[in-house]
C-alpha cells in the first residue's frame, strides 16, 4: 500500500539522514520477519539463519544509501538476504 511504502521511504530516509536508531529500530521490525525467512529456508538451520539475519541488518547500516529508489527497501533487503545465505550456505559446506 501507498502508506506502507511511504513509511518505508522515510524511515530510510531518517536512517541515512540524521542515523536515527529508532528508524532503522523501526526497518528491522517491519523487514526482519521476511529477512528471517529468507535465511531460515535457503539454511535451514536456526543459527546460521540468526546470523545471516544479523548480517543483512549489518549490509543495511553500512550501505543504506545504495537503496535506490529507497520505495524498493524491501526487494533490496529480499536480494541481500538471499545471497547473504547463500553465501552461508557455501561456507558452510566447506567446513
Amino acid at each position: 500500500d501507498d502508506a506502507g511504502v511511504l513509511g518505508h521511504h522515510r524511515l530510510l530516509g531518517a536512517f541515512l539522514d540524521r542515523r536515527d536508531p529508532e528508524a532503522f529500530e523501526a526497518i528491522v521490525h517491519r523487514h526482519g520477519p521476511m529477512v528471517l525467512g529468507v535465511c531460515q529456508r535457503i539454511l535451514g538451520h536456526p543459527q546460521d539463519a540468526e546470523d545471516a539475519f544479523q548480517a543483512v541488518f549489518l549490509v543495511l547500516a553500512r550501505k543504506a544509501d545504495a537503496v535506490r529508489p529507497r520505495e524498493m527497501l524491501g526487494n533490496w533487503l529480499h536480494g541481500v538476504a538471499y545471497r547473504t545465505a547463500l553465501q552461508a550456505r557455501t561456507a558452510a559446506a566447506r567446513r
